[in-house]
């Protein structure tokens, strides 16, 4: 009895916890794919300002000097996003002057904070999850 009540338990966990990998994996595929889209159309809109930047440069300008021009411009934007990025994946070093006991206290209430949002977010599950550990748990001290 407890084997099967057991079993249709955590083949409902698992079948409600796969549709829901599915949802959110559709909805990140979605989100994804948007943003794809979003940065070719911006991307395009970007050429077209630099053709029509160009064209008024060339209108001033010879067109050799406009192509310099813009040429240097989006060297010198390159290079700027390229430091950028290079800043953002440095690893950082924090100094703390605080004891590490201080630190560790700053940790736990983080993850009891995290745990708290989880349980608030999935309380359904949460249980269901205790419940087949408790029957795990009950079936193997037999």
């Amino acid at each position: 009895m407890f084997s099967l009540l057991r079993t249709l338990l955590v083949t409902a966990g698992v079948q409600q916890g796969a549709a829901e990998a599915k949802r959110r994996l559709r909805r990140g595929l979605l989100q994804l794919a948007l943003c794809f889209a979003g940065g070719l159309l911006a991307l395009g809109g970007v050429i077209f300002l630099l053709i029509a930047l160009h064209d008024a440069l060339a209108f001033r300008l010879d067109p050799l000097t406009a192509k310099l021009i813009c040429g240097a411009g989006l060297v010198i934007i390159g290079l700027i996003v390229f430091l950028i990025a290079r800043q953002l994946s440095a690893p950082r070093r924090i100094y703390s002057e605080r004891p590490a006991a201080a630190a560790s206290i700053d940790i736990a209430a983080a993850v009891g904070q995290d745990i708290g949002a989880a349980m608030s977010r999935h309380a359904g599950m949460l249980t269901i999850g205790a419940f087949v550990a408790g029957l795990l748990i009950a079936a193997k001290r037999r």
